[in-house]
């Protein structure tokens, strides 16, 4: 049964800011339309940056080209957010390591944004754990071991583009709601790139 529209409004209005802002630009599309006027009612009651109300309609929209390699320009002119550089282009990639204890294998996923060399020293260090540690359960992890070697040294390849990488396309259109609201805001742009680093990973 879906909550009512009184429900609703109550319910954002207990919102803290952090969290109305976090519905508004990542589940705005999944919202029925009486509840996206509630939210956007509530966050211009609030006084918050119409960036959020934009973030809220360019989840509505299929984006064109031209505003999809927009935002993909806008990422990767930021600063390396693990070291600072700002003379490359920022990337992304997935970078697999696999570690095994005799029966026990664990493979983790770790998508990184960032400049070339410091995806380079990621995939790296990811493909060198693995090939030291992955090989030792049975069965996965001969198994899972080639497989992450592979994708790593596929992933390697290709960083030496200067082409923007799928999985960064895939990242920048998934998000576009948040980086249309916070386009404008560098600062909080860098705070965006770093939380993906530091959160963003898959367990197999």
């Amino acid at each position: 049964m879906q909550p009512t529209l009184e429900q609703l409004s109550l319910t954002y209005k207990n919102l803290p800011d952090d969290k109305l802002t976090r519905l508004a630009v990542t589940d705005a599309a999944s919202l029925r339309p009486e509840a996206l006027e509630l939210l956007k009612a509530e966050i211009k009651s609030r006084g918050l940056d119409e960036g959020i109300t934009r973030g809220i309609d360019v989840q509505l929209n299929n984006i064109d080209d031209t505003q999809l390699h927009s935002y993909i320009s806008l990422i990767r002119s930021q600063s390396c957010p693990t070291c600072g550089d700002t003379s490359q282009q920022l990337n992304a990639a997935l970078s697999g390591t696999v570690i095994s204890i005799i029966i026990f294998t664990h493979y983790k996923k770790a998508f990184s944004i960032g400049c070339p060399a410091c995806l380079k020293k990621t995939n790296q260090a990811a493909t060198l754990k693995t090939a030291l540690l992955g090989w030792w359960g049975l069965p996965w992890g001969l198994i899972r071991t080639p497989e992450a070697l592979i994708k790593n040294i596929r992933t390697s390849k290709r960083l030496n583009t200067n082409e923007a990488s799928d999985i960064l396309v895939d990242f920048v259109r998934n998000n576009a709601g948040i980086i249309e609201s916070i386009k404008n805001n560098d600062q909080s742009l860098q705070v965006m790139l770093t939380n993906v680093n530091n959160k963003q990973h898959y367990n197999k």
